[in-house]
């Protein structure tokens, strides 16, 4: 049967998802480099003309590829932290978790923080959405932490903080922690983090007590 023939077995929203977890299986498997629509089209069984009825072009492919990996990131850490109360083992849990799946599903992660849309195609709102939603994990535990924290402090707060495990979590995948003497125990670097955002933050509670 020619690929062509395979249109109508799958439904739209069908054609997509498939296509979307042949582009992560190629792209785990051999790396962006090796990642395009015709590789694609092949691995699902149609042809690259119907992919392009399904995707604006290849940046929208990886665009909605970004957006699966960032779900799971989401879900991962969620569950993560569920079942924990305190919000510093809140978020050693989130810093572990996000390194763990970065050092885990190297190529995944490099694509969401390294692919850039081209200008005319954006914003690109459920993107940014998602982005926005594992930044809201680290604003709950921080509010936790420091209640009377207005919105706008507690957004910066948490930019900070998960800007520092952000850079760990680089280094990490780039094999570049090596000159920290303990290249692969990436546990210790969040402690460190953790250790530290927690001193100044209890700092600040007793300047507040004082004043």
């Amino acid at each position: 049967m020619r690929p062509m023939g395979r249109r109508n077995l799958h439904t739209r929203e069908q054609q997509r998802d498939m296509a979307i977890a042949a582009a992560e299986l190629i792209l785990v498997r051999e790396g962006i480099d090796e990642l395009s629509m015709r590789k694609v089209a092949q691995a699902i069984g149609y042809t690259v003309g119907n992919l392009y009825l399904l995707f604006q072009n290849q940046d929208d492919l990886l665009a909605a590829l970004n957006e699966r990996t960032a779900d799971a990131i989401y879900l991962s850490l969620r569950d993560r932290i569920e079942p924990l109360d305190d919000p510093r083992e809140r978020l050693g849990a989130m810093a572990r978790g996000y390194i763990e799946f970065a050092t885990g599903n190297p190529h995944r992660w490099r694509l969401l923080f390294e692919h850039q849309l081209p200008e005319e195609m954006k914003p690109r709102p459920s993107a940014d959405a998602r982005i926005r939603r594992l930044f809201e994990l680290v604003e709950a535990t921080l509010a936790m932490l420091e209640p009377r924290l207005k919105a706008e402090s507690l957004r910066l707060r948490a930019t900070t903080f998960w800007g520092g495990i952000h850079g760990i979590c680089s280094l990490a995948v780039s094999g570049k922690l090596s000159w920290g003497g303990r290249s692969s125990d990436y546990r210790l670097y969040c402690e460190e983090m953790i250790a530290a955002f927690f001193g100044a933050a209890s700092s600040r509670a007793k300047a507040v007590r004082r004043s």
